[in-house]
């Protein structure tokens, strides 16, 4: 795909665009070309626009890539979980069929993949913006895994180098003191166990929208993280999370209390609606009984960033903030695995912290220590 310009004999500038089409029945390579735009941006648009018509109408020949990769799909919903394979499609719908989505499974070698990497690179993002390296190596990883299910081997493809960058995509870890002013702020908020649940166990926000009480031993001082609330595609499901995030999670006693406490603001909601609570189990729904749909938990946490005056963080760094405060503790690295549910070590070394070289009772209380002298 290319768009360039042209002069004409009264030096005029117009732009043309040149979109790579299937190879045709002898064999040889076509294209579809349109010039005499009068800017660069009308350009693109219209570039932009015939690439995602043709895309989507092949889908459905017999060979091409759209279809063989919404065959390749179909398949796997036998053995891949469902929020994985949406994820699947919306890398395929976004980054590779409108490059690549018309274009004959057979003809495809490394050159056309390295092509589509270098645009996607270059203007894969909205608005024709770079895409991000990170977001390229999951399309490589994705694609090539399609192509080997399908008998498709292409020796040599090479993908991006890693993003350099320091802090592993964490886009903010809050100070201790920091931890503390939040949890502090909101003490009396309706949400705010969730909140300490997220920044004291490095609970994930599906894990927080689907946790039921059937699930909490306060007597034990045990959260049993079993299922999780989360969006796919249009709508909301829950499942158990995969792998390693399946786990009990040990708390302290000021997060018992914290809990104790929020149950008995429950029951009072519960009485108070009397027929109209629909009582479902849920540790943190509405005031109704029913659940939250999950990313009004992000956007509540967002305003309550805010409002406490401290650091705008994202919900899932909370995460961070637990892991690395339970590092700067001493925690070992394979007690943070097992506490934030990773299936690799290598992501709570590298993409959270640097674990240190005591036990998961330990730190559930260091972690405690995060609710302040108030919760006790």
């Amino acid at each position: 795909m290319t768009v360039g310009s042209y002069t004409l004999a009264n030096n005029k500038t117009l732009w043309f665009f040149v979109i790579d089409l299937p190879v045709g029945d002898d064999g040889k390579r076509r294209q579809y070309k349109r010039r005499g735009f009068p800017t660069k941006t009308i350009a693109e648009t219209a570039e932009t626009e015939a690439r995602h018509a043709y895309g989507e109408a092949s889908i459905n020949v017999d060979g091409s890539v759209a279809a063989e990769l919404q065959g390749w799909l179909a398949e796997r919903e036998l053995d891949i979980q469902e929020t994985t394979l949406d994820n699947y499609r919306n890398l395929f719908r976004m980054y590779v069929i409108p490059h690549i989505g018309g274009r004959q499974l057979y003809s495809i070698d490394k050159r056309v993949i390295h092509d589509m990497y270098k645009t996607l690179l270059r203007e894969g993002g909205n608005r024709k913006k770079p895409l991000s390296p990170t977001t390229v190596r999951t399309v490589h990883r994705v694609i090539m895994k399609a192509f080997k299910d399908l008998g498709i081997n292409l020796d040599g493809v090479r993908q991006p180098r890693p993003a350099e960058r320091e802090n592993h995509g964490r886009k903010g870890v809050w100070t201790p003191g920091e931890s503390k002013a939040f949890l502090k702020f909101h003490r009396e908020a309706r949400l705010y166990a969730a909140w300490a649940l997220a920044v004291v166990a490095g609970t994930r926000r599906g894990e927080i929208a689907g946790l039921r009480w059937a699930k909490v031993d306060l007597d034990r001082g045990i959260v049993y993280i079993h299922i999780q609330r989360t969006i796919c595609g249009n709508k909301v499901i829950e499942k158990s999370p995969k792998g390693k995030s399946r786990r009990p999670i040990a708390i302290g006693p000021a997060m018992v209390k914290v809990l104790r406490e929020h149950k008995a603001r429950q029951d009072a909601e519960k009485a108070e609606a009397g027929i109209l609570y629909r009582d479902r189990d849920y540790v943190f729904p509405r005031e109704d009984g029913e659940p939250y749909y999950p990313r009004y938990y992000t956007d509540q946490w967002e305003d309550a960033c805010m409002a406490a005056g401290v650091p705008v963080i994202v919900l899932h760094d909370a995460r961070h903030t637990s892991a690395t405060a339970g590092a700067d503790a001493g925690v070992p690295e394979h007690v943070m695995q097992k506490r934030l549910g990773h299936a690799d070590a290598r992501t709570t070394r590298e993409v959270y912290t640097h674990v240190l070289p005591e036990s998961e009772r330990r730190a559930a209380e260091l972690m405690d220590s995060a609710l302040g002298d108030d919760a006790g």
